[in-house]
């Protein structure tokens, strides 16, 4: 078991929904003696309730380094499950060209600024087509530089920062689009970001938000295995129902939530979320 880690190198969190403070509360089995998921007594919500400081996702836990290390553990511990999950991926992306992200850029967002946040090594920004000037937000210090070097010849700009204090940098609708693909289960405030995504749109701009499904079958099936825990990264753990609710409480329009993106056999949800024109 880990050791317990210094008070003020952790954040504890209230219940990110609703704001219950669920510290007497019991864990889920899903979590550790240093990161407890819990599901919160007041309105069901299931979040982390402690969580790094933003400074240590810049280098300790940083996203190119903790996916390497959980890759390497689901590999040493499901190997053939790992294996095909990473040739399904594979398939669907090259052969049945099932990239869903650049497909929703281009269906729903008009061309103009793009902001990417959680943007990694800025790949998704870079398959944008021409119509689109890329910027990005990325934590990770390693990350951010890359993205800026993948993008420098598309005038845009990529902010070595955390989420909330990078988009504070644009003035508001300044995008016709924002992106939070396999980012907003990182965030230590998600109702605030969304409130922050919905300054920086345009009126009548769209977000595009993919997360894991923490009502998907696989988890159910699977527990602490599943693949959408992620600890300490993971802090969030969104429903249908509450990833919809959040959205709409924090002034969005839902654009698109088909069964096709939140049914239960998906380990992902995807909604499109729009600022009223």
């Amino acid at each position: 078991m880990s050791a317990p880690l210094p008070v003020n190198r952790i954040v504890h969190r209230r219940c990110p929904f609703c704001g219950q403070d669920n510290h007497a509360g019991a864990p889920t089995a899903y979590g550790n003696a240093v990161w407890p998921i819990k599901a919160c007594a007041g309105c069901g919500f299931v979040y982390t309730e402690h969580a790094p400081v933003y400074e240590r996702l810049m280098d300790e836990f940083a996203w190119e380094k903790t996916s390497h290390i959980e890759s390497e553990r689901r590999t040493a511990k499901h190997p053939i499950r790992q294996a095909l999950s990473q040739k399904m991926k594979g398939f669907r992306q090259k052969v049945l060209k099932r990239d869903k992200l650049p497909r929703l850029v281009r269906e729903r967002v008009t061309a103009g600024h793009v902001l990417d946040i959680g943007c990694g090594g800025g790949g998704v920004l870079s398959r944008l087509g021409p119509e689109y000037i890329p910027h990005g937000i990325e934590i990770s210090r390693a990350l951010a530089q890359r993205a800026a070097e993948t993008l420098a010849s598309r005038h845009g700009t990529v902010i070595h920062d955390a989420a909330l204090h990078g988009l504070a940098r644009f003035p508001p609708g300044y995008f016709s689009g924002v992106i939070l693909s396999a980012f907003l289960e990182h965030e230590i405030e998600p109702k605030a970001l969304l409130a922050g995504v919905l300054r920086v749109l345009a009126a009548g701009g769209c977000g595009i938000i993919k997360v894991p499904n923490y009502a998907s079958l696989n988890r159910v099936i699977h527990g602490s295995t599943w693949c959408g825990f992620r600890l300490p990264d993971h802090v969030n753990y969104f429903t249908p129902s509450s990833l919809a609710r959040m959205c709409r409480q924090a002034g969005f329009e839902i654009d698109r939530f088909r069964l096709t993106d939140r049914h239960c056999f998906s380990d992902n949800l995807w909604i499109v979320i729009r600022k009223s024109a």
